[in-house]
């Protein structure tokens, strides 16, 4: 398993099975159900989640976040590799290279 410093485009990030979530008025809570602690995410946290149920790259991720929202490719990976990793250390997503 990658640590998660290692954050790439062309990390594979899938959301675990210790995290269940549901989203409200646009908004996503997760439950890590080991750990017992709930995250927020705002609507473009709840886009990047969605997505994060199936595994996808973090390319394809900043693909889907450009082509939905305003932002330029370079800032978006910027903070979806932030998300991720932070996502990572909370034991949220698995990482993976392919």
């Amino acid at each position: 398993m990658m640590t998660p410093n290692t954050v790439t485009t062309s990390t594979t990030v899938v959301a675990t099975e210790n995290a269940l979530s549901t989203t409200i008025d646009g908004e996503t809570v997760i439950l890590h159900q080991e750990a017992g602690e709930y995250y927020g995410l705002n609507t473009v946290g709840t886009f990047i989640w969605e997505l994060l149920e199936e595994p996808q790259t973090v390319n394809v991720v900043c693909e889907a976040v450009t082509a939905e929202y305003d932002v330029e490719y370079e800032q978006c990976e910027t903070d979806v590799i932030a998300m991720v990793t932070e996502l990572a250390e909370k034991d949220l997503v698995t990482l993976s290279e392919v």
